[in-house]
């Protein structure tokens, strides 16, 4: 008896030793967990409609500012003495100690696909890379129009221009509009456009709206049409 009951000790100790080592190995596999990366962009001189709630995107003349944090167990690691090298297209473009930002130019022409990344390669725990996307895009132009299935009635009609991604804000932009081949103009708000119809338009008529819009400073343009219907009664 007093055999199998030192047996039965062994046993137990060493199942316990198993567990601790279990937890220990477990515990030392969580604190060398590798952290998450936060790096963000954003365009500094590209320019949407204020009621326009997405990320603003950039072209290839905008500057773009990049920035970098690490997280590990909720919380943000002092990187400051880290050293970090950032990378446009696998090319050197910055980097130092405790550089997490940096502001660049897109290197090739709209539209295209630019990667970044980022890189801690003396990081305690290990070499550390990152890297994300970049969209660069041309600018363009939405008719903007308050008409359900682009129908109204009466004699008038508006069309507003809204200016997406140019470099510049909307009033110094140029807008050239025409309707049905003839040019209009609003030389007090030249981002709208007012439509007014002759008394004998029948029902049923296409007005067909075209818009260019132009930077006055560098030569950047986009180009947009749409067609509304004009009805006596809508349905």
């Amino acid at each position: 008896m007093k055999n199998r009951r030192t047996k039965i000790i062994i046993i137990s100790v060493a199942s316990l030793l198993c567990a601790s080592f279990f937890l220990i190995g477990k515990s030392v596999r969580a604190q060398q967990a590798q952290p998450q990366f936060l790096l963000s962009w954003n365009a500094g001189n590209s320019y949407a409609p204020s009621s326009y709630k997405g990320k603003i995107l950039p072209g290839s003349q905008s500057q773009i500012v990049a920035s970098l944090e690490l997280v590990a167990g909720g919380q943000i690691i002092n990187i400051s003495n880290q050293s970090i090298y950032w990378y446009l297209d696998d090319t050197l473009i910055g980097g130092g100690v405790g550089v997490q930002r940096i502001a660049f130019y897109p290197f090739g022409s709209a539209p295209e696909m630019e990667t970044l990344k980022v890189a801690l390669p003396n990081y305690s725990g290990g070499y550390l890379v990152h890297q994300i996307n970049i969209p660069v895009i041309n600018p363009g132009v939405v008719i903007a129009t308050p008409y359900p299935s682009d129908q109204f009635s009466g004699q008038n009609a508006t069309a507003t221009a809204l200016a997406f991604f140019f470099n510049t804000p909307t009033e110094n932009l140029s807008f050239t509009w025409s309707v049905n081949g003839q040019t209009g103009s609003n030389t007090e708000n030249p981002d709208i456009l007012q439509i007014n119809l002759p008394n004998q338009a029948p029902s049923g008529s296409t007005i067909a709206i075209s818009l260019n819009a132009q930077d006055k400073n560098t030569g950047q343009s986009a180009s947009a049409s749409k067609n509304l219907t004009y009805q006596k009664q809508l349905q």
